[in-house]
Formats: structure tokens, sequence, C-alpha cells
């Protein structure tokens, strides 16, 4: 994957104190992959420290990185707003 980080993203993981390459290297063996049916964007779920984040990306661009659980993961699915394999 030939991924770029927004500046959002890039303040997101200054304040997780994640790396670039930690997060590059998670999105190698995503938890979930799933797709946002209301904003066309795809959702990594991947661990990082042990810890679960949402990697959103659209068009080539890590838009922005977020810590979630699987509840809220299941929840958005249930709702028919993620689509996830």
């Amino acid at each position: 994957m030939d991924l770029t980080f927004s500046k959002h993203a890039k303040d997101k993981l200054e304040l997780f104190e994640i790396r670039e390459e930690e997060v590059l290297q998670a999105l190698k063996e995503p938890k979930y992959v799933c797709q946002d049916n209301e904003k066309h964007s795809t959702i990594y779920l991947v661990e990082v420290r042990k810890k679960l984040f949402s990697i959103v990306v659209k068009e080539g661009v890590i838009i922005t990185v977020y810590r979630t659980d699987e509840k809220k993961l299941h929840s958005r699915m249930r709702s028919g707003r993620w689509s996830c394999y």
C-alpha cells in the first residue's frame, strides 16, 4: 500500500504517541477491513501496542486515526454504516 498521511492524521499520531511506521506496519495485517457506506472511505481496524485503532483511508490518504473497540465496530456494522470483512 502506498499511502500518505494527512496533517490531521499526523496530529492524531502525535496525540497517541504512535509513529507512522507503526501504523504502516499494522496495516499489513488488519484485524478488519471495512467500507464506510456513508463517507465512501475504507477503515482498517488495526492493533498497535495492543490497542485497537481505526485508520480511515480515502484515495490513498490516511485521513485520521482514532481509538476504537469491538463494541463500536459491531454497532456500526449492525446499523449498516460499515460493511466489514
